[in-house]
């Protein structure tokens, strides 16, 4: 049975309808305990909406526990769906994080003016402080310590901010960077780097030639490798499982 067209909604997320629909089928039996869901990519084209809102769907499902994904095969319907709260705490989740496309997209745009103003102004202390930074951030990826490497990825991108000298600016990263924490984002960054140390890998590489280029107040290319940066983010984050998804249909 096909999921329905979505109408749109000024009271609810996108993602948190996609998550409603699902939880419904599920509960009629549809889609019983231990059955595998259809493919993202088909409940996008039958509901009419992008496949980042379903990804973040699953996505607060799985954080629940109302499904399980299985990397390199797709997600299940979890033995312990049995509770309207299970339900009620994914939705919340849903309508409580920013979408993690959004922040990418706000991010996207700041840290690139960000990085270029700083490499301008900043002096040798600011530039020691950013290398130090991730010095910090590059040692707990290598030891696959994830939670460590995401408290660490805040304090590296706002010591880029610092070294602006621009209070505004330092409190416009705050801001956006305090979303990196939020559930949903967690729990979908967590889910990328867990099917391999390769990937985490990947991320330490573009960040070392992020912070060469500043180091060597190269502006324009620390913007080619932060542009390329927020490309990964973007692939990692809306990936399903171990799927090579080279761009992101929105």
């Amino acid at each position: 049975m096909a999921f329905a067209k979505l109408s749109n909604s000024v009271f609810k997320k996108r993602s948190s309808i996609i998550a409603e629909q699902i939880v419904k089928k599920i509960r009629s039996n549809v889609y019983p305990t231990g059955s595998k869901l259809p493919p993202e990519r088909l409940i996008a084209e039958q509901m009419g909406v992008s496949r980042p809102s379903v990804r973040e769907a699953i996505s607060a499902l799985q954080i629940v526990g109302i499904v399980n994904s299985r990397p390199g095969d797709g997600n299940y319907v979890t033995d312990s769906f049995d509770s309207e709260e299970l339900a009620r705490q994914a939705f919340e989740v849903l309508e409580e994080s920013e979408s993690p496309l959004i922040v990418l997209q706000a991010r996207k745009a700041m840290e690139i003016g960000v990085a270029r103003v700083a490499i301008s102004v900043a002096g040798d202390k600011e530039i020691k402080d950013i290398e130090e930074s991730w010095r910090m951030r590059y040692e707990k990826g290598m030891q696959g310590d994830y939670e460590s490497f995401l408290q660490y990825g805040k304090s590296f991108h706002m010591s880029i901010a610092h070294a602006t000298n621009n209070h505004l600016i330092v409190s416009m990263m705050e801001n956006i960077l305090n979303a990196t924490h939020q559930l949903l984002w967690v729990h979908m960054r967590r889910t990328y780097y867990e099917a391999g140390q390769e990937r985490m890998e990947m991320m330490l590489q573009i960040h070392n030639e992020i912070v060469e280029a500043i180091r060597r107040r190269d502006a324009d290319r620390a913007i080619l490798a932060l542009e390329e940066h927020f490309d990964i983010l973007t692939n990692q984050v809306y990936t399903p499982g171990q799927e090579n998804v080279a761009g992101i249909d929105l």
